[in-house]
């Protein structure tokens, strides 16, 4: 089932909508259409309800009262009356869509209201929206003017995965006019919201001012843009396919990592790729194509030894042991000072997980954990330990080198204290001279993650892992 937008040739009608949505479109639990009164969505609204006996899952309607205009509570009114006209149940809510400083208000308006969207609709529900293909035509040329890569220049698809459901755009292959000339003839009534009519907004300034002088020109342009769109659409899930056979081939040892060495061996491009679609697997933001270079180029090509670390909305990129992690920008903050501990599973602090006890050989002497006062700590300063079976001690940087901890975590694992002295090394060691005797089972400390940020493997200096 494909989401590649293609220009209808039929005319605007109830069954022609039917048809895109029944055969083109996954069966949700129930449709909702998002309903601001504008034009748009009134003929979408009126184009369902002329065949919902003929949907495959019910009808239902949401508007967003956005607060920003003195009109916004009688643009309420309007579409709750048209609901109980038409008899379809109706949802209505209020955000704040206040914008912060140096930000977008449309971009804040819309954060709001699909946030909003998805709190309401729930899980397997499809949002139907207007948007047409002036609407497309209008993001192809802000995707264009913002540099995009083919992602963005695929605008719009009519349907994507969205909030645990489906987000879809039936009217997308019809142009304004055809949707104004429908609403003209079956004498809708619907509201303008006059910001519209401005064009301090990009997107008002290019429907204004930009669109009608290329139409001028090229009477085929938006139809064209439309084309491009859907080519740059099929480019992008070729390119998203190649990525993510480049994926499946990359030998992947934790979840949350990638090695390096496939990003060497494979081209550029394709390179640029692999990291792109494993970052969005991981529900990272999207890197900027500056910022993406040059992590690809830090982490293919900086020294064994740098300490490598693209940061960029709270997450960082990251490498060790060659191979790349995705770690939160903030790992951990660890207390300052030991406190007691019972032996009981504990969250030491908010981010690190859980600590945790269980009995194996190798552990710390039970007799020893009940006879003195057991504590959690985290690294200070010239820390040492000799693990069990080591001639020797060992600073906590050389041991935590030999685990495999990664740098950034290493002030984040739990310490064993027993009266003030270090008995163990979670996930690592064992220290003389808590060590259980030979052939018994001993206390062994385990940390659990909550995330890959702390999913490290450890390599056992010695004995006393479990």
């Amino acid at each position: 089932m494909s989401s590649r937008v293609k220009t209808s040739t039929q005319s605007l009608a109830p069954d022609h909508l039917l048809g895109r949505l029944n055969d083109h479109l996954p069966i949700p639990g129930r449709y909702w259409v998002a309903f601001s009164g504008g034009l748009d969505s009134s003929v979408l609204l009126n184009l369902l309800v002329a065949v919902r006996e003929k949907l495959l899952a019910p009808l239902s309607v949401i508007h967003v009262d956005h607060r920003l205009q003195p009109q916004s509570a009688a643009w309420a009114q309007h579409c709750h009356s048209e609901c109980r006209r038409l008899g379809v149940p109706l949802i209505s809510i209020k955000v704040d869509a206040a914008h912060r400083p140096g930000e977008s208000p449309e971009a804040a308006a819309r954060i709001a209201r699909y946030a909003a969207l998805a709190d309401t609709i729930g899980a397997d529900g499809m949002l139907l929206t207007a948007h047409h293909r002036d609407d497309q035509a209008e993001t192809l040329l802000l995707q264009l003017l913002r540099g995009a890569g083919v992602e963005g220049l695929a605008a719009m698809p009519m349907v994507r995965e969205w909030s645990g459901g489906w987000h879809a755009r039936p009217l997308l292959a019809w142009s304004r006019a055809a949707i104004h000339e429908w609403a003209v003839t079956h004498q809708l009534r619907w509201v303008d919201d006059p910001s519209n009519a401005g064009t301090a907004a990009d997107r008002n300034y290019l429907r204004h001012q930009v669109m009608p002088a290329l139409v001028a020109r090229w009477p085929g342009a938006a139809q064209n843009l439309v084309r491009s769109a859907a080519h740059c659409a099929d480019a992008a899930a070729m390119i998203r396919h190649q990525a993510a056979l480049d994926l499946d081939h990359a030998s992947r040892t934790a979840p949350g990592r990638l090695p390096v060495a496939r990003l060497r061996d494979l081209p550029e491009a394709r390179a640029r790729n692999l990291l792109r679609l494993w970052l969005r697997g991981l529900g990272a933001a999207p890197l900027p194509a500056a910022r993406l270079d040059e992590a690809l180029s830090q982490l293919c090509s900086a020294r064994a030894d740098a300490q490598v670390c693209i940061a960029w909305h709270g997450m960082t990129l990251r490498r060790y042991r060659e191979e790349v992690w995705l770690v939160p920008e903030d790992v951990c903050a660890p207390p300052e000072n030991p406190f007691d501990w019972d032996g009981e599973a504990i969250e030491p602090g908010p981010g690190l997980g859980l600590v945790r006890r269980r009995l194996a050989p190798g552990g710390i002497d039970q007799q020893r954990w009940a006879r003195g006062r057991v504590q959690l700590g985290f690294r200070h300063a010239g820390l040492r330990c000799r693990p069990v079976g080591r001639i020797g001690s060992r600073s906590f940087k050389a041991l935590a080198q030999e685990c495999g901890i990664p740098p950034w975590l290493r002030d984040c694992v739990p310490l064993l204290l027993i009266d003030g002295e270090l008995a163990g090394i979670a996930n690592c060691c064992t220290c003389e001279p808590f060590a259980a005797p030979p052939g018994e089972s001993g206390w062994v400390i385990e940390w659990l993650s909550e995330s890959s940020a702390t999913d490290w493997s450890p390599s056992p200096p010695g004995r006393g892992v479990g």
